[in-house]
């Protein structure tokens, strides 16, 4: 073989490397920039949060302008294991039992089994008011109506307040039992669909009670239309599966706020919205086969 033959030929390796490596580096890329921006997500919530107790506190900036974002997690429950912390169970009375079940973090779009008992917890990071939307989807592509699910007078007496380190739990602990069980409302259902609004003013015209409330799909439409917009999620490496904290049982439990210590939501959501401007986030609960 010729030099400039074998010279052809060692080239064509080394672009046929590029090409099958490219790829890969180009995920790698991706995944160090979701990392970076998850970070400055959580620094973005961490700074409006109240300062924890600790001796050395956390060196953070001052309120950054993005405040357009929503912490979500999603809790399923299991049965308690000896090591768990006592403090975080939550009793369960069901035939003719009391189980004690362990809430622990699990990814947003994770199927959820029939049967299984759940939890959902938000956080955002600005001042404002909070309202949960909740709805079926069918496989066809339908819904079943929509429900008002948060506010309740259940729930801190219909105080729907919110700001960063004031945690919402749905169901919330005063409920019986403090978590939901997944049923299907049709074999075809796919998904329970969750709406979160974050108003800076009340919502007018809500006539909530101790219950859902129902609502009329032109006002959910009319809503859509004015408000919503593109959203971005990230997830928190490597805490999927992480236990209920102490801290995040008295957020949600007492009222108790999160500090800049404690734990961050599990999935960060950053809404495209207007400066100011209500924020409208919509995300599947999906129910397995």
């Amino acid at each position: 073989m010729t030099a400039p033959a074998s010279r052809i030929r060692a080239a064509c390796l080394c672009t046929s490397l590029v090409v099958i490596l490219s790829p890969v580096w180009a995920q790698e890329a991706q995944e160090e920039q979701e990392v970076r921006t998850r970070q400055l997500w959580d620094t973005s919530l961490l700074s409006r949060r109240p300062p924890g107790p600790k001796a050395a506190p956390r060196k953070l900036p001052g309120k950054t302008g993005d405040d357009a974002l929503i912490g979500v997690t999603l809790w399923r429950l299991r049965p308690s294991r000896p090591g768990d912390e006592t403090s975080v169970r939550a009793m369960i009375h069901e035939d003719q039992a009391t189980t004690e079940w362990t809430p622990e973090r699990t990814t947003i779009d994770t199927p959820l089994q029939e049967g299984q008992k759940a939890r959902i917890s938000i956080e955002v990071a600005r001042n404002g008011y909070l309202y949960v939307l909740d709805r079926d989807e069918y496989a066809d592509g339908t819904h079943r109506d929509s429900y008002l699910i948060f506010p309740t007078l259940r729930t801190r007496a219909g105080d729907n307040r919110v700001s960063a380190g004031t945690v919402i739990e749905i169901p919330s602990a005063d409920d019986t039992p403090p978590c939901f069980t997944v049923r299907r409302s049709r074999p075809d259902q796919i998904n329970e669909v969750l709406t979160v609004l974050v108003s800076s003013e009340p919502i007018p015209g809500l006539r909530i009670g101790r219950g859902r409330l129902r609502l009329a799909e032109t006002q959910v439409a009319a809503w859509e239309k004015q408000w919503k917009a593109k959203a971005y999620r990230l997830d928190a490496a490597g805490q999927a599966g992480r236990p209920y904290s102490l801290a995040e049982r008295e957020a949600g439990n007492e009222g108790k706020p999160l500090t800049q210590d404690d734990p961050l939501p599990q999935t960060m959501y950053r809404v495209e919205a207007k400066p100011g401007g209500t924020l409208l986030l919509e995300f599947p609960l999906r129910i397995s086969k």
